[in-house]
Order: structure tokens, then C-alpha cells, then sequence
């Protein structure tokens, strides 16, 4: 009986939590290194990218933020942190280590990469703004540090929650990720 009791304690607080507006970390995303690369090289990038002219190209910095009408191979991340911190968790380092692997791949060894870090509309903008910036450091750290991936070929950069997922739901935690952009297309 106690254990029963425990179990509806914890599914009345989780269910509190959520009402109040407190939010769980996002699930861990099971993306293997193969599909990374496969969304990352630019022959998988769609038509705006190969019909990108040189005309469109010009004048993009890849330092900053990206134009939101720039269409460059991508892929989304779910990389878990502690929360309201850039500490990575088990789940976020796992994720890592995946898109590690698909870095040092051959199909994308000469590329460089944008490593855009989203908040959730949750809270002040300035204060998402910084966290979605020193997420993003986090993971080219943690890139650098442990797999030994250049520094030249990775540019953090936050976009904070200027550029939701789910614009419906501006709290989602789809909305709380990092973004992966090939930008060998630029150069």
C-alpha cells in the first residue's frame, strides 16, 4: 500500500510542477552519428542551398547570427543541461559524443560548423539570450576538450528564443535545443 501511495505522491507533484509552470528537461534525443552526418552534408540540404548564388551568399558573417532566411544542412539537438545552467547532463554528454563522431567523419572533416544554442520563451529575454550563448560554448568545449575537434571549425553562438520551434507552445521543450549548421556552403 505505501508504494502505491508514493507513486500517486510523485504523479500529483510532477503534474504540480508542470502546472505551475516549473518544466522537466526534454527527453534525450537518440540520434546515432550516421544520421547527423546524413542531415549535415550539404548534398542532403534541400534546393535553396545548391541554388544559393554567390550574390546570396555575400555578406553573411559566420561568426554571428545566421539570417533566419538562410538555408544551409542542419539538424536540431535535444543536448540536456542542469537546469538554468550550461553543465551538461549524462543524456546531453551522450548526445555529444554522437555528434562527435559525425564530425571527425570524413564526409564532414573539412567542414565548419555553427553550434546555436535555443531557449524556450520562459523568462527574460537578456538572461535566455546569455544561457542559450554559454550552452552553446558548452558543447564546443566539450567538442574540444574531449574528442579534439579544432576550435576553428566550431562558432558558438545564441540565439536565445528569438527563433522558436513551436512558436504555439513558446515553452515547449523543443524549443530548449542546439542546432548543428554545416556553413562550408559560405565559405
Amino acid at each position: 500500500m505505501g508504494f502505491v501511495r508514493y507513486r500517486a505522491y510523485l504523479a500529483t507533484g510532477l503534474a504540480a510542477l508542470c502546472l505551475i509552470g516549473g518544466s522537466l528537461p526534454a527527453l534525450a534525443q537518440h540520434v546515432n552519428s550516421s544520421q547527423i552526418i546524413s542531415a549535415l552534408k550539404p548534398e542532403n540540404a534541400g534546393p535553396a542551398v545548391r541554388s544559393m548564388s554567390t550574390q546570396a551568399k555575400r555578406g553573411i558573417q559566420v561568426t554571428g547570427q545566421l539570417p533566419a532566411a538562410v538555408d544551409l544542412p542542419a539538424i536540431a539537438l535535444t543536448i540536456n543541461f542542469e537546469l538554468d545552467s550550461a553543465r551538461l547532463t549524462t543524456d546531453g554528454m551522450i548526445a555529444v559524443r554522437s555528434l562527435a563522431a559525425a564530425l571527425v567523419s570524413p564526409d564532414l572533416s573539412d567542414a565548419r560548423f555553427q553550434i546555436a544554442g535555443h531557449t524556450d520563451a520562459q523568462g527574460d529575454f537578456a538572461y535566455n539570450q546569455r544561457l542559450s550563448e554559454r550552452r552553446a560554448e558548452a558543447v564546443v568545449e566539450h567538442l574540444r576538450n574531449f574528442y579534439d575537434i579544432a576550435p576553428d571549425r566550431l562558432v558558438p553562438v545564441g540565439y536565445g528564443f528569438t527563433r522558436l520551434l513551436n512558436t504555439a507552445v513558446p515553452t515547449a521543450p523543443e524549443n530548449r535545443r542546439v542546432e548543428i549548421i554545416n556553413l562550408s556552403q559560405l565559405s
